[in-house]
Parts: C-alpha cells; structure tokens; sequence
C-alpha cells in the first residue's frame, strides 16, 4: 500500500483522496489496517471511539496530528454506509436548523419539508437507547454546539409564528434524539399554541415524579423555566437536584443549580432560599471544578 494523503488533505478534506490513500496514510504513522480491518475494528464504535483508541499507536505530528480522526470518520462514511454518523447526522440537523430559521424569517426560499425527508429517512438508523446511543450524542453535540441554543428554541420560535406543525415536528427532532426530552419540547409547543395549562400541567407533573428519570424531570423543569413557572420550578428545583447528587449525577446536578441560580437572580427570593441555592452550587462545584 504505497498511496498516501498528501499535507494539503487539512485544506482540500479527504472526500477527494483514496480509500488505499487514507488507509496508506495510517500505517505509515502507525495505524495498520485493511477495509475489512476497518470495518470489523468499526463494527461497535464510533469515529471519534475509533481515533481515541488510534491515539497511543499515533506517529504523526504537525499537519498529520489530527488526521486520525478525520481518516476514521471518512471511512466509516465509505466503508460502513448503513451506520448513521455522527457527523452526517449533525449536518442534517443543521439543514434543519438553517431552514426553521428561514422559516421563522418568513423567507421564500425556506424549504423545511425538504430538510425533514433527509431527517426521517435517517431516524430508523439511530442507534437504540442506551450506551450506544449516548456514545452517538457525545460525539454528535461536539458538532452542533455552536448551534445548540438556537436548535433548543425552534420548537418555541416556529410556534410563536404561526407555524404550529413544523414546531412540533421540530419539537419531535428533539425527543427522537434525546429521550429525556420526551414530552417536554412538544409541551413547549402546546403551551403556544393554546394548551399552556394542560402543557404545564404535564411538565409539573414529570418534574415531581420521583419514579421518572432524572434527566428527564430536569427536562421538565427546564421547560417549566422556559415558560416562566418560576413557583413550579422554585418549589420543585431542589428536590430534584438532591435526586441528581444521591446519583452522582454531578454535571446533572451543576445544571440545576445554575438554573436555580438564574431563577433567584431573575426573580428574587428569601433568604433561606438563597442559602439552599448557594449550598448547592458549592457542592456540585466542589465535584466539577465549575464556578460561581
């Protein structure tokens, strides 16, 4: 195997190089493989699995030090088409993204039902819930970051103009993806489009259920917050933070008290309350390194 990726492949991408010149590339600077080497390798993981794992056996340097994970991702796209891709899917979001926004903008060349056919004929690839699943978002939310605070206000925004179906079935992108939102970004969308009591009445009910999830009363509670519940999400906040430390959940928990923190600031309250929030937010700090 004599091919190999030249140093402008950072520039130009791999899309134009050989399969024999990517997989050249890697047994020069250690990484040895053939396509079906890759692909029983690849079989159980994920690009950025893959590339983690590629690491200690890594000679290159300069302009080739991150190309193992850009040579496996490349080549799980090639060699393993039928798998969904964290990046792929990342980039179809973002069509989705791009087209709600237009959309909302009322541009005439906004073309969401375009957008979703590329999303619906991805979704019976996902993978299934589980660790699978949670390998899958990690490397995925590393793509979408960026965009994550406009892709979490869509579903509102779509609503808030009319646009009551391609809310929900954005709200549905949502609950596809993370299973802890099941239910709440659709609630959002109801509580815009005349059910805010009955929506509320469900997000109230979730986030005090202590047989339910974690991550998904948070869920909860998050959209309770977006809709400006603040005695909801005073009165329930602290429970479920204590739920999320009994766990260990400690990045779980740091989010909760961040947002309880933000409801304080925006709202006021006692001081005995003010001291239950404090204490919180130094514990999930003392776990996480994070800061006031």
């Amino acid at each position: 195997m004599n091919a190999r990726v030249d140093k402008q492949w950072k520039d130009k991408g791999l899309t134009g190089y050989s399969t024999e010149a990517i997989l050249g590339t890697l047994g020069h600077y250690g990484i040895t493989l053939d396509e079906a080497g890759y692909k029983a390798f690849a079989a159980d993981k994920f690009p950025l699995e893959i590339a983690v794992e590629w690491k200690g056996q890594w000679k290159g340097t300069g302009q080739f030090a991150a190309y193992p994970y850009a040579a496996a991702n490349e080549l799980f796209g090639r060699l393993l088409p039928e798998k969904p891709a964290p990046m792929k899917t990342a980039h179809i979001v973002l069509d989705l993204i791009a087209n709600a926004l237009k959309l909302v903008s009322a541009r005439e060349d906004a073309n969401l039902d375009a957008a979703f056919k590329n999303w619906d004929a991805l979704v019976p690839t996902l993978p299934p819930q589980g660790d699978r699943r949670d390998a899958f978002l990690r490397e995925f939310v590393t793509f979408i970051e960026s965009w994550a605070q406009t892709f979490n206000e869509l579903p509102e925004r779509l609503a808030k103009v009319g646009k009551k179906e391609e809310a929900l079935r954005f709200a549905r992108v949502h609950e596809v993806l993370f299973a802890d939102r099941e239910g709440c970004m659709t609630s959002l969308v109801r509580a815009q489009t005349g059910e805010r009591e009955a929506a509320v009445a469900d997000l109230s009910k979730w986030a005090a259920d202590a047989t339910r999830d974690v991550y998904a009363r948070y869920s909860a509670l998050d959209a309770l917050f977006q809709l400006e519940e603040f005695e909801t999400v005073k009165k329930g906040g602290l429970e479920i933070f204590d739920a999320a430390a009994e766990q260990a959940k400690w990045g779980l928990a740091d989010s909760i008290a961040h947002l309880l923190g933000h409801l304080v600031q925006k709202v006021g309250s006692d001081a005995a309350y003010m001291r239950e929030v404090r204490t919180r937010l130094d514990r999930a700090h003392q776990h996480t390194g994070g800061h006031h």
